[in-house]
């Protein structure tokens, strides 16, 4: 992969931190903004996971029914320790 060099400005507060983080990890500056990065895409898809998941529950709630059996079901499991 190509590398690509670039400058930020940063408040001091927060370049002491990154110093300190990626002196714990042993990662370099760019291994750690890398690592940065990496993190806040997955968060980023997380969270519109969440989204749609909430918009289709909003979109067709669960029943009352649905809700009762399904904690039916899961107290039988776990007490009979199928769960493990």
């Amino acid at each position: 992969m190509k590398a690509v060099k670039f400058a930020v400005s940063i408040p001091e507060e927060n370049y002491r931190e990154l110093e300190a983080m990626r002196k714990k990890e042993g990662l370099s500056r760019s291994g750690i903004v890398a690592e940065a990065i990496r993190l806040l895409k997955e968060f980023t898809e997380k969270e519109k996971l969440v989204r749609q998941y909430e918009e289709g529950y909003r979109k067709k709630p669960e029943k009352i029914t649905e809700i009762k059996t399904w904690e039916r079901v899961s107290a039988e499991t776990f007490s009979k320790g199928e769960w493990q």
